[in-house]
């Protein structure tokens, strides 16, 4: 399967972020963390550790600074579309996709609406397709209603950008 790809940001997602990019990691145990394991990889060197580590990636790119977290985001949504092949991590790997973009829409939107159209595709992929990624409602919740929340976040955040323009 070919990496899933959106309509482009205008940002190389090809190019792994430089190290001047990681900013002043050292001063957050997170951002260390992240640096130590991701620094001078790519997204394609980093999907073995996404698929064992699903929610321990998503935990790793919330605490990203702005040009490493949407590099990796990217990586991380490719290993999403493909986690319906892994099946024993595949709910954790949706959901925590789900809950990440929900999560930097909220708290850190300008880290993530520029690469809003390259996962909106995946985003809704995933929302309509719960039960591909075995993920029960009883457990990770209704990935639609997460996806309204999304777009509904988006929406107002893409909407005041255009305003202070």
């Amino acid at each position: 399967m070919r990496p899933f790809r959106g309509k482009k940001s205008g940002e190389n997602p090809l190019r792994v972020p430089s190290e001047t990019e990681w900013g002043d990691y050292q001063v957050d145990l997170d951002q260390k963390w992240a640096h130590d394991h991701y620094i001078g990889r790519s997204n394609e060197e980093m999907q073995t550790y996404f698929r064992n580590n699903p929610i321990e990636s998503a935990s790793d790119l919330q605490f990203m600074p702005e040009a490493p977290f949407r590099y990796y985001m990217r990586g991380f949504r490719d290993y999403v579309m493909k986690a319906r092949t892994h099946r024993s991590w595949a709910s954790n790997a949706a959901s925590c996709f789900l809950r990440l973009v929900l999560r930097k829409l909220a708290q850190q939107p300008k880290h993530i609406v520029p690469i809003m159209p390259d996962l909106l595709p995946a985003l809704h992929y995933v929302a309509l397709n719960q039960a591909s990624f075995e993920a029960s409602e009883n457990i990770y919740g209704k990935f639609p209603e997460m996806l309204a929340r999304i777009q509904a976040l988006y929406g107002a955040t893409a909407g005041s950008r255009r305003k202070r323009i």
